[in-house]
């Protein structure tokens, strides 16, 4: 198990819980949160996590990791003149 400080105190994580470090400093998570592109942390749903919520738009250009797939629930409109590259191997699907 990793030990991390978290608001000043330290824990120790445990099973299912990550830490990351950010500008901020360590913030830690538990099962049921997740991470956004933003470095903040939002719920991922139901506690059975039965639930996954994406935005509606792209505003930023983004790239598909080479090799990697990814997935986005639609409908998902790319605003204008903001690029999504999906390399050559990749995949990606809106459902």
């Amino acid at each position: 198990m990793a030990t991390t400080k978290v608001k000043q105190s330290t824990r120790t994580l445990g099973t299912g819980e990550v830490a990351i470090g950010n500008i901020s400093g360590s913030a830690a998570a538990g099962s049921g949160t997740f991470l956004k592109q933003d470095g903040t942390w939002a719920a991922a749903g139901a506690s059975d996590g039965i639930f996954w919520e994406n935005d509606q738009n792209v505003t930023t250009n983004y790239s598909i990791t080479a090799s990697k797939n990814a997935v986005s629930a639609g409908p998902v409109t790319v605003d204008s003149g903001v690029e999504v590259t999906v390399p050559a191997g990749a995949t990606w699907v809106v459902v």
